[in-house]
């Protein structure tokens, strides 16, 4: 069951990313997305990944944790986030990355060239880790004490 828990809370928080970007690339355009004339994220977006990051993981804890029925899974969902947000840390080259924009981009083609702050890729995953771990209980906030 535990197995079962973290792939489909995994599978949650990226459905949810996926949903909340695409939504706020509609909203915001190519103009409230990016720097000018640049692949460079602006810092609405980057506020924006902050925030959608920290609320995804937590809803993952969440659906973590009730499918679950312990704090176990979710402390390997929590692993899970660590280990593959440092291997994409890790493997981020933006220096192959084209910095020129001249073009307003569909969504595919901004999710494959937006140039992110490398600070934020190292913090996904911290974030990540947090919010499963509120969301699911295993932090618990609201005492400051933490689930055994």
């Amino acid at each position: 069951m535990n197995l079962l828990a973290v792939v489909a809370s995994y599978f949650a928080i990226a459905i949810t990313i996926m949903v909340i970007y695409s939504l706020a690339y509609l909203i915001l355009g190519a103009e409230g997305s990016y720097q000018t004339g640049s692949w460079n994220v602006s810092t609405t977006w980057v506020i924006l990944s902050i925030i959608v990051g920290l609320g995804s993981a937590w809803l993952g804890g969440k659906i973590c944790t009730r499918i679950a029925g312990n704090h176990v899974a979710a402390k390997y969902l929590i692993a899970l986030i660590i280990v593959l947000g440092v291997i994409t840390a890790l493997t981020t080259n933006q220096a192959d990355m084209e910095t020129v924009r001249e073009v307003t981009p569909s969504i595919m083609e901004a999710m494959g060239q937006s140039i992110v702050p490398m600070w934020t890729v190292w913090l996904n995953p911290l974030l990540g880790a947090l919010g499963v771990a509120v969301g699911s209980g295993v932090l618990n906030v609201s005492s400051g004490e933490n689930s055994e």
